[in-house]
């Protein structure tokens, strides 16, 4: 079981690592694509701004209207999500720089500082089934294990980032190497 002080500590641990990999990438790395097809690196990086920033809706249903999580894959079927999901990240991204990134992961993490800040212990142990879109994500859900996506999120997409960028650099350092034989 989590508690409360480790949750926070490790929210506030993500928030830090994100701007670590934020600022080890140069800014011509936010234009070239990303493992996802979807998106580039920087739009995958916006992307991850949008999970703490979303949760504060999750955070609610879970507590007030649990019944929603179940009404969900029967009104808004997976494929939408996904497409939504997409299509919302290029959108949310369209004026991509440092700055910018910086700051809607800083908006994202006060916010779900605020509803983290609200909750009791107990509540972190409540629960809801969710379904089963994202692997990260899915079945049955405390909301401890909600505030723990924050980091599997972040893992999940800064290894993507960190695998990609490597890939797209062996290519310049050959040719550099190349010349200079």
């Amino acid at each position: 079981m989590t508690n409360k002080a480790e949750l926070l500590q490790e929210i506030e641990e993500t928030r830090l690592r994100f701007h670590q990999l934020l600022n080890s990438l140069p800014d011509e790395a936010f234009t070239q694509p990303s493992s996802n097809p979807a998106w580039t690196i920087g739009e995958l990086l916006y992307h991850m701004s949008i999970a703490p920033r979303f949760m504060v809706a999750d955070v609610a249903i879970v507590l007030k209207r649990p019944y929603l999580l179940t009404l969900l894959p029967k009104l808004f079927p997976e494929r939408l999500f996904h497409w939504l999901n997409a299509r919302l990240t290029r959108y949310g991204a369209r004026h991509l720089n440092r700055q910018f990134l910086a700051d809607e992961y800083d908006k994202a993490h006060e916010r779900i500082l605020q509803t983290f800040n609200r909750l009791s212990e107990a509540d972190l142990q409540k629960s809801v089934d969710y379904p089963d879109w994202d692997p990260l994500l899915a079945g049955n859900v405390t909301l401890a294990y909600l505030f723990g996506y924050i980091k599997r999120h972040f893992n999940s997409h800064a290894a993507d980032i960190n695998r990609q960028f490597t890939l797209q650099e062996i290519p310049q350092q050959v040719s550099k190497n190349h010349d200079t034989n």
